[in-house]
């Protein structure tokens, strides 16, 4: 098995979990491949990688711009430089998001947020580094518990966090200042997707006033299609040993209306619009 398989594996398996973290693993694993196999089928090992999550738009055009850059370079360190190159504009882009979305954060506030997002988390520790001090309240994500993560990620920093199960995410949204969370994608028909969850809580926030923003790459734009079914993931990971007759409903996203989102925090800006930003 070579670095794309096992990095494709490790994604599919949900053991790289983000839409950032997948992305960034998978441009390390072909440039890799790249550099030790220049003659390889680009094309089918890009294929590979963006095939482990269907809904990571990052994760391919990410790709895409990194096949496109090396189109006729077969000198290995040229093509091991140019995935370093990109993966530090990647890098540097989420500095700008972490930055631009920390002033959103005041002492004192109640900030809610739902999954695993790193962008949300850099958001967050950023705000917490530049000496605010607030509480961060976090849904554990079932089934698969992503919103752990960013709770034990938050304190290892100190951050106040009180973490709460899915159905509880009222009583937090009810007195919030602000709901941030990540996307996965932004189409052009005007949803976003994210984690399942994220929608109703969109609607609930809605209910209470309280805004939200969405701290999104652009590279999470999806640009070459209208729309895409969303990923459903097995019935085991809700309830491994269901009794007969009972069939498991187990979608890994929602998708939730671009009016619910008072701003996305992108490395271009805080913008309310963020189909209408150019690459």
């Amino acid at each position: 098995m070579n670095h794309v398989e096992s990095t494709a594996e490790l994604i599919r398996d949900l053991k790289i979990q983000g839409a950032n973290a997948i992305a960034k693993a998978a441009l390390s694993a072909l440039s890799g491949e790249l550099s030790a196999d220049a003659g390889a089928d680009r094309a089918s090992l890009a294929a590979l990688l963006a095939g482990a999550r269907p809904n990571e738009p990052m994760l391919r055009n990410l790709l895409g711009r990194y096949l496109a850059r090396v189109e006729g370079v077969f000198e290995p360190d040229a093509l091991a430089a140019a995935g370093e190159a990109l993966m530090a504009q990647v890098e540097h882009d989420e500095q700008s998001i972490a930055r631009l979305g920390a002033g959103l954060i005041r002492d004192g506030m109640k900030v809610f947020t739902h999954c695993h997002s790193s962008s949300a988390v850099a958001v967050i520790r950023e705000a917490w580094r530049g000496g605010r001090r607030f509480t961060v309240l976090n849904t554990e994500t079932r089934p698969r518990f992503q919103g752990r993560v960013t709770a034990a990620e938050l304190a290892k920093d100190g951050i106040e966090v009180i973490h709460m199960v899915d159905s509880a995410a009222k009583y937090a949204l009810d007195g919030a200042d602000l709901f941030l969370f990540g996307a996965d994608a932004v189409f052009s028909s005007g949803y976003l997707v994210n984690k399942v969850g994220t929608g109703i809580f969109c609607v609930v926030a809605h209910r209470y006033d309280v805004p939200t923003y969405c701290a999104a790459h652009t590279l999470k734009v999806v640009r070459d299609r209208v729309d895409e079914p969303l990923e459903q993931r097995g019935p085991a990971e809700v309830w491994a040993d269901a009794p007969p007759g009972v069939l498991v409903f187990n979608p890994a996203f929602d998708k939730v209306h671009v009016k619910y989102v008072t701003a996305f925090i992108t490395e271009k800006g805080l913008v309310k619009d963020i189909l209408a930003v150019q690459d």
